[in-house]
């Protein structure tokens, strides 16, 4: 007689099942593409509109609003590192053309970033703005030139660079007494 108890057959059962699915993990299904040829076309309208509105919502609070914070920040650090990726990485853009607007928007952004480190408000030189708004020009040309497809693809991209540069920071050695 062994030291292992006997299993009835439903638990026998559930153990083969158990098994086959750690074999097999987590499949993920293709996606079933109804319309091809939409792959090919630009975004609606309607999608183009809501991107840029929210764009240009983070660039007039920081004009104007009187507290813009780390949101719309990061609304117009996502548009300079697609346009960014797509000149860079994808090259849908000329980088002659499109890389000093992008270097003067990014020295914008960490000037801004700096001042609202220090307590400041977040605001941008009238250079900066200029910068910007460029930038946001181009993106949204490229979101009427481009397909839906080509700029999910140059934003999921852009994610992963981002997050790959966060991965690789050191942490910091300084020891904070409290």
């Amino acid at each position: 007689m062994s030291a292992s108890p006997q299993l009835n057959r439903a638990q026998r059962r559930e153990l083969k099942r158990a098994a086959r699915r750690s074999a097999h993990p987590t499949r993920r299904p293709r996606s079933v593409i109804s319309d091809p040829l939409s792959l090919l076309r630009p975004a609606t309208p309607e999608q183009r509109m809501k991107v840029m509105l929210r764009f240009r919502t983070a660039l007039a609070t920081i004009e104007t609003g009187a507290h813009p914070g780390i949101d719309e920040w990061r609304d117009l650090s996502d548009a300079i590192n697609t346009v960014e990726t797509l000149c860079l990485h994808q090259h849908k853009l000329v980088p002659q053309e499109v890389m000093p607007t992008i270097n003067a928007a990014i020295a914008a952004m960490v000037e801004a970033a700096r001042r609202y480190q220090a307590g400041k408000g977040m605001r941008f030189s009238g250079p900066g703005m200029h910068a910007l708004r460029d930038v946001l020009d181009i993106y949204e040309q490229c979101l009427e030139g481009l397909t839906e497809r080509e700029m999910a693809l140059a934003q999921a991209e852009t994610q992963r660079r981002v997050h790959a540069l966060l991965r690789r920071r050191t942490p910091s050695k300084e020891v904070i007494e409290l």
